[in-house]
């Protein structure tokens, strides 16, 4: 029994210096490697309230893209204030990996101000991964920090609604809300702390040997795994359950309407436009968009419906997505910057289903 304990430690011991030697030496003869910029354990970290919360101050740069997160958190500037110094309009964009811009380097995004291009500041609240529920919370506990004139939520109409019905998402688990006559009941009991977890999220963040190992067998999952994955379906129909989670969904939705206007300050609903249907030039958006459309608009929140002006970019021949993913492209960054902004497209996109 020592002789197979003994020649176990030996094992795990060589492993360990093997693992040591090569953290050493890519350290000191090999280029940063490329990173993902849509990995959750890179940019995020555990948080009992939220399921998980942006890092703050942490830069990774790959192939031709730059991702900075600031002393918030935030993918924004690091001069950004919590106040209002400038006297210009603020506007606080809460929303998921398309705000946070997954694919976008950091000039790139609709929040940046060489792209949307007005004398508006924009403040980049988005955390991937994040539904519904979670931007509310996000916005209770870091949003109402800033002083904004106005909030706006970009609503990711194929995942939002889903996310907000579920207590796990992308393996992390998150709180969540029910309603109970009407009113939101919060879930985050089952939120926990996970040493092994962290420990492994931790070690794929900051050691170069777990980056790389992680990348292969990320690489070779993919691989073994596209053949067999269903793409987003152009045409979706509408289930009972759907229907549910709209309902929370417009419940939340009510609740951050009140938590921004108890702030004196306006809060808008901007859709994102569906690829799939984009892809096949197809008439209207995500089906959850009216029926969201119609219950914002009983609420007395304004929203906006990008699609016809993404649609009508799509057939003149200019792709505004990523190839590799849903997520939008510099084109399509600068076409959504003129629905967040008060723009001519912004004013006639406004309560779209309403004029239908």
């Amino acid at each position: 029994m020592r002789a197979i304990l003994f020649r176990f430690a030996a094992v795990l011991l060589s492993l360990v210096i093997v693992a040591l030697l090569g953290e050493a030496a890519l350290r000191l003869f090999a280029p940063l490697p490329a990173k993902a910029v849509n990995e959750k354990y890179r940019f995020c970290r555990f948080d009992y309230e939220l399921g998980w919360a942006p890092l703050e101050n942490v830069t990774y740069a790959e192939k031709g893209y730059l991702v900075h997160q600031n002393q918030f958190g935030l993918r924004a500037r690091d001069d950004i204030q919590l106040k209002n110094t400038t006297g210009r309009k603020r506007v606080l964009v809460l929303g998921d990996s398309y705000v946070w811009g997954v694919g976008a380097t950091q000039e790139e995004l609709f929040t940046a101000r060489d792209v949307y291009r007005t004398d508006d500041e924009l403040i980049n609240g988005g955390v991937s991964g994040y539904g519904t529920d979670q931007e509310y919370l996000f916005y209770l506990r870091e949003g109402q920090k800033f002083d904004v004139d106005q909030v706006v939520l970009a609503f990711t109409l194929y995942n939002d609604v889903g996310n907000n019905l579920n207590s796990k998402q992308y393996s992390y688990l998150k709180p969540y809300f029910t309603l109970n006559a009407g009113q939101l009941v919060l879930h985050n009991d089952h939120v926990r702390y996970s040493i092994v977890e962290n420990f492994f999220r931790t070690m794929k963040r900051e050691s170069r040997v777990c980056d790389l190992c992680n990348d292969g067998v990320t690489g070779l999952i993919r691989t073994l795994l596209r053949k067999h994955q269903k793409p987003l379906e152009a045409d979706v129909v509408v289930s009972d359950a759907d229907r549910k989670g709209i309902e929370l969904t417009l419940a939340i939705l009510k609740n951050l309407k009140e938590a921004v206007e108890a702030r004196q300050a306006k809060f808008l609903v901007v859709f994102i436009p569906y690829k799939p249907r984009i892809e096949q030039h197809l008439p209207g958006n995500h089906p959850f968009a009216p029926l969201l459309g119609k219950g914002l608009t009983q609420m007395g929140i304004s929203y906006r419906e990008p699609y016809p002006e993404f649609l009508k970019s799509a057939i003149a021949g200019v792709d505004s997505f990523n190839v590799e993913d849903r997520h939008f492209n510099a084109a399509g960054h600068a076409l959504f910057a003129k629905f967040v902004t008060d723009t001519d497209l912004a004013r006639t996109s406004t309560d779209y289903y309403g004029h239908q």
